[in-house]
């Protein structure tokens, strides 16, 4: 794993105030910066190049929509800037940020990851060599990264293990928007260009 100490400042968190948009904005902005998860003294690093944004109440692809509220969903109407993460096919965890103020339950779905630091923790969690497979995709990534239901609810901009940081050495890139992937049950909604990505980036899960 790589020790703590990088190009990037630890200390540039994302404050609160990023979070409360709307997800449609939080979303590109959120493309470039680096996700850090500390484990002691190490580091896994990685950086975000390619999200989703849910849209609540109004979305039909959002575990939001029609005001649906459950156990699982409460953390969406809280304010922005927590974790909400839960299981798929009782096997792998989808990492979500929540977004917007109180009471209004959007998202945003960060869908894949360009790994920086701790990779060689993240081959031995993915049982993989390459580096290519390691971060490219949902399931993937956050297995890497050791995530699961104990982070549901994390504050990411008070969080002390697992927190989101700015890196100003990486600002020119290309956005890109696309359909979101897998919802083909949400009619018209399915059609919405709500997934952004770094254009070229080889750790994009679809292109």
């Amino acid at each position: 794993m790589s020790q703590v100490g990088t190009k990037w400042n630890l200390n540039r968190k994302l404050e609160k105030d990023f979070y409360l948009s709307s997800a449609s904005q939080v979303a590109p902005r959120l493309l470039g910066k680096v996700i850090v998860k500390k484990e002691g003294n190490f580091i896994l690093a990685a950086r975000i190049v390619e999200v989703e944004a849910y849209l609540g109440k109004k979305d039909k692809a959002s575990h939001a929509f029609g005001g649906r509220r459950t156990s699982r969903t409460q953390i969406m109407y809280e304010e922005g800037g927590r974790v909400y993460i839960y299981k798929i096919y009782g096997l792998c965890w989808c990492f979500n940020i929540v977004t917007s103020v109180k009471d209004d339950p959007q998202t945003v779905f960060v869908r894949a990851v360009e790994p920086l630091a701790g990779i060689d923790l993240m081959r031995q969690r993915r049982k993989n060599k390459n580096p290519s497979f390691l971060t490219n995709g949902p399931c993937r990534w956050t297995e890497s990264f050791g995530l699961d239901k104990t982070f549901l609810g994390r504050k990411l901009y008070a969080d002390k293990e697992l927190f989101v940081v700015e890196d100003k050495s990486f600002a020119s890139f290309v956005i890109k928007r696309d359909k979101r992937i897998g919802i083909d049950y949400a009619a018209e909604d399915k059609n919405r260009l709500w997934r952004f990505y770094i254009k070229g980036s080889p750790w994009v899960s679809v292109q």
